[in-house]
């Protein structure tokens, strides 16, 4: 007896179902769950309003939130080197997960940004502006999850322990270490 599942319909893109069938599509189906989540915290809109972008956006074939939903699914999916962009470059799945677009343009174009341009757009995100908005960016996404976690109810205060020494600090010992 074999179980038949119902297509589902991506949150991001309306016009793309997910189905379970036979023949192989995509070699990256998790870019679409990927997608789901990053879309659905918000915080590419929050990072495309805040990163500074010099480029003339008359040459621009990839726009920003495009380059940084390729980035994001790249590293996540296990693509760690620009050099293996070219790999998924043309997955369907993934194309449509990184994509601006949502369903407006054909799979027929440029496919993802190739290895030159995420080089570039490492380099743009590496301009000190920049790295000020990822600096924030993190603490806006670990607050945006911590709210989600607790209903929507913001907490009065929040620690984070971005270093890499596995020390437990209390309120005591941080004491301690004023007064002496």
């Amino acid at each position: 007896m074999s179980e038949t599942l119902k297509p589902v319909t991506a949150g991001f893109n309306r016009s793309f179902c997910i189905e379970s069938r036979a023949d192989r599509l995509t070699g990256d189906p998790g870019a679409v769950v990927l997608c789901e989540i990053l879309e659905s915290s918000g915080i590419v809109p929050w990072l495309t309003a805040r990163i500074n972008d010099p480029r003339s956006q008359v040459d621009v074939t990839h726009d920003l939130a495009s380059l940084l939903r390729t980035t994001v699914l790249l590293s996540a999916q296990g693509w760690r080197d620009h050099d293996d962009a070219d790999a998924p470059r043309h997955d369907p799945a993934f194309r449509l997960a990184a994509s601006s677009a949502a369903g407006l343009t054909p799979l027929d174009g440029p496919g993802l940004a190739s290895q030159p341009t995420l080089s570039r757009f490492t380099a743009l995100m590496a301009a000190p502006a920049n790295l000020k908005v990822l600096r924030e960016a993190v603490l806006e996404f670990a607050g945006r999850g911590i709210k989600a976690e607790r209903g929507g109810k913001r907490l009065h205060s929040l620690t984070l322990d971005v270093d890499s020494a596995p020390i437990k600090v209390t309120a005591r010992s941080a004491k301690k270490k004023l007064i002496r």
